[in-house]
């Protein structure tokens, strides 16, 4: 007998999210390739964001997530915070991305190793960066991706402290942040936080620009389907996940 309507499952995809992240969870599953599936471990995050609390959420709740989520064996693993690396820097961003393989023991990853992995995909040098975030995190974050090589010609950034409300900036507010940001001589547009909705605004930003946009949740996305091995392009959400 054959059943009809279910799809053979092809990979199960890991997220680990900050315990406030409203955004993972929901967009991934539904762009999702048919037969890949998304599964997620939380790690508590205060709603005071600051490099202290990221940090705390990184030393107290990363390990542990790691093995929760490797209890439903994912085919790769993100880990879904863009901030905690960069207030931490590239070096320690290289550690971690270490330690998540050897404690996974399958292809895992952090945020920011996708993103800058997602810009040297699309050919990106210089860059026009905005975020959700305070200034201190946002002075980290030009810290950090000038540490990784990257030119930053234009930035902008909403000064959001409360970790909750990342989310709640609208499409128009993102595109609105990002033309605040944006530089002609800049080869792509990099908006970063796994908490707001950045992919939304891809498509229309890339189209106004004519250059790549990157956002975390698409870079992660990619980064997590590649790393399962699900090749599939997917449209409406920019270059990188239709191209590469």
């Amino acid at each position: 007998m054959t059943v009809t309507g279910v799809t053979p499952n092809r990979a199960r995809i890991g997220v680990i999210v900050p315990s406030v992240n409203t955004v993972v969870e929901p967009w991934f599953s539904a762009v999702a390739p048919a037969g890949v599936t998304v599964h997620a471990a939380r790690m508590f995050l205060d709603n005071n964001l600051t490099p202290e609390s990221l940090v705390r959420m990184d030393r107290d709740e990363g390990m542990r997530a790691v093995k929760q989520i490797m209890s439903c064996r994912p085919a790769s693993v993100a880990y879904c915070c863009t901030a905690s690396s960069i207030v931490q820097g590239l070096e320690y961003d290289g550690r971690l991305n270490h330690e998540l393989n050897e404690a996974a023991g399958v292809p895992s990853f952090t945020a920011t190793s996708a993103i800058i992995e997602a810009l040297r995909a699309v050919g990106a040098k210089r860059i026009a960066v905005c975020s959700p975030y305070s200034k201190a995190i946002d002075d980290a974050e030009h810290e950090f991706f000038s540490a990784a090589g990257f030119e930053i010609l234009g930035s902008a950034h909403l000064g959001i402290v409360d970790a909750f409300k990342l989310a709640d900036p609208t499409p128009d507010d993102i595109m609105q942040l990002a033309l605040r940001a944006w530089h002609a001589d800049a080869d792509a547009t990099l908006i970063t936080c796994l908490n707001m909705n950045s992919q939304l605004v891809i498509e229309t930003l890339e189209q106004h620009t004519g250059k790549p946009v990157i956002t975390s949740t698409q870079a992660t996305l990619w980064k997590a389907l590649r790393a399962a091995g699900v090749a599939d392009a997917l449209q409406g959400y920019g270059l990188l996940l239709s191209h590469h």
